[in-house]
């Protein structure tokens, strides 16, 4: 997704690798983006701390409803 697209208060989709017991796993969850930063972006996540993703990985692993802008 490009960063320029983004918009606050909006729900996302992040999708991304990760190895659970030496497997790679896909996984995946919702955010709201609470703010847009220079090197990147703030999410929140319903009652978990917020999250940081930078300009790269918001390009490659962040999608709205799906599908990749």
């Amino acid at each position: 997704m490009n960063k320029a697209n983004l918009q606050i208060g909006k729900k996302y989709l992040h999708i991304r690798k990760t190895v659970i017991d030496g497997v790679e796993r896909e996984a995946e969850r919702w955010m709201r983006c609470e703010k847009i930063t220079i090197p990147g972006a703030i999410f929140s996540r319903d009652l978990e701390p917020e999250i940081y993703l930078t300009n790269d990985e918001i390009e490659g692993e962040l999608y709205v409803h799906g599908n990749r802008l």
